[in-house]
């Protein structure tokens, strides 16, 4: 009963779907939790196997390229290992010096069998001036924080000047053609004034000059033509 005096048709019904609801929202957050705790497992499985893709002989490597190249010393070391012979100092050495000069062995891994190298000729009686230092490609030493700001400013600024003197370089390409493009259409604008003066064709650079020879032409015609009649009309006045 409601607070009006009215009766509820279906009092159980409201209470079964509170009930409902609950046991719903309480599924449903298991299966949250669950599926959280799958994902974190799943990310911890590939963390795992990331990590593992990434050692080598006991060393842990930043990037499966490092990686790779460690594996490929790995098998290098396990060659040499074969072919080398403890007994004989001299071999060992002669082993040494060449990969040294190889340089085929330079990551961790390979650093750490020249050392093992070098220990046992040590042992044997080998002088330490006769064994070359192991090199180390790499630095350890922290870079002061000015240093790596005044690096990047550099490196900014050369790439910027760079980039100025290829915009300068293309420019200044371009200014030297246009001077050529401007030079040709000069050189063909000349070249046809030219023919066109010389063409016997009127045009309008030549046409008062040709109409000047015409006049000239046609005033010699009619002197020539009055000088004949003229003496054609004295003859017959001598005839007479």
């Amino acid at each position: 009963m409601d607070a009006n005096g009215t009766q509820k048709p279906y009092p159980e019904a409201d209470q079964m779907s509170a009930k409902d609801l609950i046991v719903e929202e309480n599924s449903a957050a298991a299966n949250n939790t669950i599926n959280t705790n799958t994902a974190s497992q799943e990310k911890n499985i590939k963390a795992a196997d990331d990590k593992a893709n990434l050692t080598v002989g006991g060393f842990l490597f930043h990037t499966p390229e490092d990686a790779e190249v460690a594996r490929a010393e790995l098998n290098k070391i396990e060659y040499l290992e074969k072919k080398m012979n403890y007994h004989l100092p001299e071999n060992i050495l002669a082993v040494y010096n060449k990969v040294m000069e190889s340089k085929m062995l330079k990551t961790p891994l390979g650093i750490h069998y020249l050392y093992r190298m070098q220990t046992h000729m040590h042992k044997v009686g080998i002088d330490q001036d006769r064994i070359a230092p192991i090199p180390v490609y790499q630095n350890f030493a922290p870079k002061v924080p000015g240093e790596v700001t005044e690096g990047i400013a550099r490196q900014r600024i050369e790439r910027r000047l760079k980039k100025e003197k290829s915009e300068s370089q293309k420019m200044k390409t371009r200014f030297h053609g246009a001077i050529a493009a401007c030079l040709i259409l000069v050189g063909l604008v000349g070249l046809m004034f030219y023919v066109t003066l010389k063409s016997d064709n009127p045009n309008i650079l030549n046409y008062e000059q040709n109409l000047i020879n015409k006049y000239a032409n046609w005033d010699q015609e009619l002197t020539e033509r009055e000088r004949s009649i003229r003496e054609k009309e004295r003859r017959m006045d001598g005839e007479d």
